[in-house]
């Protein structure tokens, strides 16, 4: 078992309440597969999964993909990229991300990215507080395929 400590709630508290929760590990390709706006997200582990502290995506984008300005409102994200090249924009910032590379977009920052690779690009995607993978989950899209 993994043990994580949740912070004391209410005034006063000074003990911190603690709560189980099993270890796993997933396959290459495994985690629940969806779509979303284009991309296979595979969900490593949603806030469920991590007690509400954050959540890990593998994210595979095709060629050409461009997701326009928006801001996660509360929730930070980030991106390390696996394959490919992405590039993008954070606050007034902008940035080209190649394999190795770590994009922290700081919550309620609005910024872009774009696939600049001639072929797919994969990141792990991890945000926090989650919830990305809610919204992923809620739009209920089928995975598209990537070779």
């Amino acid at each position: 078992m993994i043990v994580a400590a949740r912070a004391p709630q209410g005034p006063g508290r000074r003990t911190a309440e603690r709560t189980q929760m099993p270890g796993f590990v997933l396959e290459p390709l495994g985690g629940a597969a969806h779509g979303f706006h284009g991309s296979r997200v595979l969900i490593k582990a949603s806030g469920d999964d991590t007690a509400g502290q954050l959540t890990v995506l593998e994210s595979t984008y095709p060629p050409g993909l461009s997701v326009h300005v928006h801001v996660h409102d509360g929730e930070d994200e980030m991106f390390y990229v696996l394959a490919g090249e992405l590039a993008g924009t954070c606050g007034d910032e902008t940035w080209t991300a190649r394999p190795g590379s770590f994009v922290f977009v700081p919550r309620d920052t609005p910024h872009s990215l774009s696939v600049t690779s001639a072929g797919p690009a994969t990141a792990l995607v991890i945000t926090g507080p989650p919830r990305l993978d809610q919204q992923i989950v809620a739009r209920a899209e089928p995975a598209p395929e990537f070779p």
